[in-house]
């Protein structure tokens, strides 16, 4: 009985291993499958991801992992350009912020993307200019002014289509240099988006981000909103011969025009949405350059906030060279919004002292004429702070104005754009 045990046993155990053994694993992946980037991804699950890289040495050093893998091609694009073919990349880049697309495509056709960015930070010692929030915008003919790090450093200025600066498009000298500024004069360059190098007296480049050429009027800002009734003024390049501005159906000609403004007071218009354009003398579009590209017609909106005072200038702490006097503030009610649009002033600019004693940093004070206890708001640091800043303009702001005649701003590394409230 035993042995007769033993024996089924030992059969019961044969037959699970050859069992096993008959088990081979197959491939579950078809060229007809749809394409899916599995990496790189963010926690946040919006499909796009950030790489930044310490200097132009550090490589963008990377894999991707697509699915079907078998039947899929991975091509990488930077700034639309294709810069790489497979799925681990390993190269470096010149300074500057570069849109990045990863690209997969399989044998029958079918694709699908990831964008992200790649941000590529300069040398402490490399002239460098760091790209303003609304781009970098040239304009054939005109003087133009950079800021940044290092300019002195700069013999000559290149434009050019390609990622490393091997065909160059123009080349021009500045025409006044110092560490934080720079000004040229672009010669006649046809329109389009280039990258922008800067040589040194060796010959060396650095990279220094994109740039947009205009030869036509381009809007740029100014545009997204209006307060009917209120000055409206509209910023660009080239809008000097600039005849009309239309709402909807109202068309307004009594504009004051420069080459980098159109001025206008705001039509009538209900709170909402409205279809905004502009033409020249010659009945051409003035073009409008918006995040999601470059239109001749644009939304813009009704907005509830009135302005109190456009800029810009930047503060300081020993001039109030903000101020919005007691007149002006008589129509603010008590207990309204006050809204402070600002930006942070790059490294070098003159809004900055010079002096080691002089550290970069943003602070802003609220305050009137009379300064020491008289705050609307007491200094505050701004180094992380949202654009718009907002404060309640209550009873004891309005009777603080009212007695010392204006409410003033001061600080440090801020640029001030407007003052509006609602």
């Amino acid at each position: 009985m035993k042995t007769k045990f033993l024996y089924l046993a030992a059969l019961a155990l044969l037959v699970s291993f050859t069992a096993c053994e008959n088990e081979t694993p197959f491939d579950t992946q078809t060229e007809d499958d749809a394409p899916q980037i599995l990496k790189p991804y963010n926690e946040s699950g919006t499909g796009s991801f950030t790489y930044s890289l310490a200097n132009p040495d550090t490589p963008l050093f990377d894999s991707v992992t697509v699915t079907p893998s078998r039947y899929t091609t991975v091509n990488l694009y930077l700034d639309g350009q294709k810069i790489f073919t497979g799925t681990k990349i390993n190269m470096c880049f010149s300074a500057g912020k570069y849109a990045l697309m990863i690209e997969a495509v399989t044998t029958k056709g079918k694709r699908t993307e990831r964008t992200g960015s790649v941000t590529v930070k300069p040398y402490p010692t490399d002239p460098y200019a760091a790209l303003p929030a609304g781009g970098r915008h040239l304009v054939p003919g005109m003087e133009m002014t950079v800021d940044g790090d290092n300019l002195d450093q700069v013999a000559t200025i290149k434009l050019t289509n390609d990622l490393y600066g091997t065909d160059v498009v123009c080349s021009v000298e500045p025409t006044s240099k110092t560490a934080a500024q720079l000004k040229f004069t672009l010669p006649e360059t046809q329109n389009g988006n280039y990258y922008m190098f800067f040589a040194d007296a060796e010959g060396k480049m650095y990279g220094s981000n994109l740039v947009g050429v205009h030869n036509g009027a381009v809007a740029l800002d100014g545009f997204g909103e209006f307060v009917p009734g209120d000055t409206w003024t509209i910023t660009g390049v080239n809008l000097q011969n600039v005849a009309s501005v239309t709402v909807d159906d109202q068309t307004i000609t009594e504009l004051t025009v420069t080459a980098t403004s159109v001025t206008l007071t705001a039509p009538a218009a209900e709170i909402g949405e409205h279809t905004l354009s502009m033409k020249n003398n010659d009945g051409s579009d003035v073009l409008f350059i918006t995040a999601d590209g470059t239109f001749a017609q644009v939304k813009t909106v009704v907005s509830e906030e009135k302005n109190l005072w456009v800029g810009p200038q930047y503060i300081l702490w020993d001039a109030d060279r903000v101020k919005v006097a007691k007149e002006d503030m008589a129509q603010v009610p008590e207990n309204a919004t006050i809204l402070i649009y600002f930006e942070k002033l790059p490294s070098g600019h003159e809004g900055y002292y010079e002096g080691a004693e002089y550290k970069e940093y943003q602070a802003l004070r609220i305050t009137t004429p009379w300064w020491d206890g008289w705050d609307l708001v007491g200094q505050m640091d701004m180094g992380s702070a949202p654009s718009p800043f907002t404060f309640t303009y209550n009873a004891d702001c309005k009777n603080k104005v009212e007695t010392c005649g204006a409410m003033s701003l001061v600080g440090w590394g801020l640029q001030i754009n407007k003052i509006t409230y609602k």
